[in-house]
C-alpha cells in the first residue's frame, strides 16, 4: 500500500487547505485585541485544520491509501511559552467532536502514521531541548489517539535520532533513557529512521537500538550503510516483528546537484510489495498513482506514465472506466 503524505494537491486545489499562526502573530492578536479574540483567531485554525486532516483520511480511504497525518495540525499549542491549553478556544468542543467522528468511522481502514519534526532530539545533551521534544512527541501521541490509531508500530510515530554528538552507545542511550519519560502514546508507537547524513545510517540503526527502524530508500543512497541496500530494507523489515512495514519511498530530483532533493516524480516504484510506503515525492497524489502503474508496464516512456496517472479513469489494473 501507497501513503499520501500530509498534503493533497487534489484537495489543495479544492481549497481544502491546511491553516497555520506563528507565535509572534498569536501575541501580536492578543497584544492589539485581547487573549478571547487571539485564542478564537487560534481556535478557527485548529477547528479547520481537523476538518482537512479528516477530509484527507476519506480522500486516502477512497484510493485504498495510507495517510500521513501533518505534524503542524495545531500552531502555537506546543510552543515553551505558550500559557493556554487546548480546551480554552472556543472551537474545543467541535474539535473533538470532528475527532469522535473519526474514530467512529472504521470503514474507512485508513493506515496512519506521523512524522514530527527533526527539531525533535530526544538524544540531546540539552535538557531544555529534550523537555521540549517530550511535549511535542506526547502532543503527537495525543493527536494519533484523538484519531482513533491503534497504540502500537501499526500506526507509528516516526522520527530520527538526529544527534551525533559523542560516542554512538552513549546517544542510543540518552535516546531511550529519554523515550521512557515519554506518554504511553509515544512509547507504544515510537519508530526511528536512516538518515540522509551522518553517523545513523541503516547499519548503525540496527546495532544500537532495539525499535523498529523505518527504511528510506533516497536516504539510504544518499547515506549508504556497509551492507547493501537490500539487505538493510530486509533487516529493517525484521525490526518490526509482527507488525506489516511502513517505509519511505523517494528520488533524488533529476535536475538539482544536491542527491537529497526530492523529485516530483518517479521513474521508478518501491521495490517490494510485502510493505507500505510513504510516498515522499513532491507531486503527492499525481506520484503515487504513478508508482501505481502495473509492474508490466514500469518500463514504459515517463510521458505514458504521467499521461494516465493524471487520469481519474484509469485504475491499478489498466483499465478505464469503460472496461477497456
Amino acid at each position: 500500500m501507497y501513503n499520501l503524505c500530509c498534503i493533497s494537491n487534489e484537495l489543495k486545489e479544492q481549497d481544502l487547505k491546511f491553516q497555520t499562526m506563528t507565535w509572534k502573530r498569536f501575541n501580536q492578536l492578543r497584544d492589539e485585541h485581547g487573549a478571547e479574540y487571539a485564542l478564537d483567531q487560534l481556535g478557527q485554525r485548529w477547528l479547520n485544520n481537523v476538518d482537512v486532516t479528516i477530509m484527507h483520511i476519506e480522500h486516502c480511504a477512497r484510493e485504498g491509501w495510507g495517510y500521513r497525518v501533518s505534524s503542524s495540525l495545531f500552531p502555537v499549542l506546543t510552543h515553551p511559552d505558550f500559557k493556554y491549553d487546548i480546551s480554552d478556544v472556543p472551537q474545543y468542543d467541535q474539535i473533538l467532536e470532528l475527532f469522535e467522528k473519526c474514530r467512529a468511522n472504521d470503514a474507512w481502514q485508513v493506515r496512519l502514521s506521523t512524522h514530527p519534526d527533526q527539531f525533535n532530539v530526544l538524544a540531546s545533551e540539552n535538557q531544555a531541548s529534550v523537555d521540549k521534544t517530550i511535549k511535542e512527541l506526547n502532543h503527537h501521541g495525543w493527536v494519533m489517539d484523538e484519531l482513533g490509531c491503534q497504540r502500537n508500530y501499526y500506526n507509528p510515530i516516526n522520527t530520527h535520532v538526529n544527534c551525533t554528538k559523542g560516542e554512538l552507545s552513549d546517544i542510543a542511550a540518552r535516546f531511550m533513557s529519554n523515550l521512557a519519560k515519554c506518554d504511553e502514546s509515544v512509547t507504544s508507537r515510537l519508530v526511528v529512521e536512516n538518515e540522509d547524513k551522518g553517523c545513523w545510517n541503516v547499519d548503525n540503526l540496527l546495532k544500537h537500538f532495539r525499535l523498529p527502524i523505518t527504511f528510506d530508500n533516497l536516504h539510504d543512497k544518499c547515506n549508504p550503510s556497509e551492507t547493501d541496500s537490500d539487505a538493510c530494507m530486509y533487516q529493517c523489515a525484521a525490526t518490526w516483528s509482527n507488525i506489516r512495514p511502513l517505509f519511505h519511498y523517494s528520488e533524488s530530483h533529476p535536475n538539482k546537484t544536491n542527491q537529497r532533493s526530492h523529485a516530483d516524480m518517479p521513474t521508478d516504484r518501491p521495490c517490494s510489495d510485502q510493505y507500505d510506503w510513504d510516498i515522499e515525492l513532491k507531486s503527492k497524489d499525481a506520484a503515487i498513482r504513478a508508482c501505481m502503474v502495473p509492474t508490466y508496464d514500469i518500463g514504459a516512456s515517463m510521458d505514458w506514465r504521467l499521461k494516465y496517472a493524471s487520469d481519474a479513469r484509469w485504475d491499478v489494473f489498466g483499465r478505464t472506466e469503460f472496461g477497456s
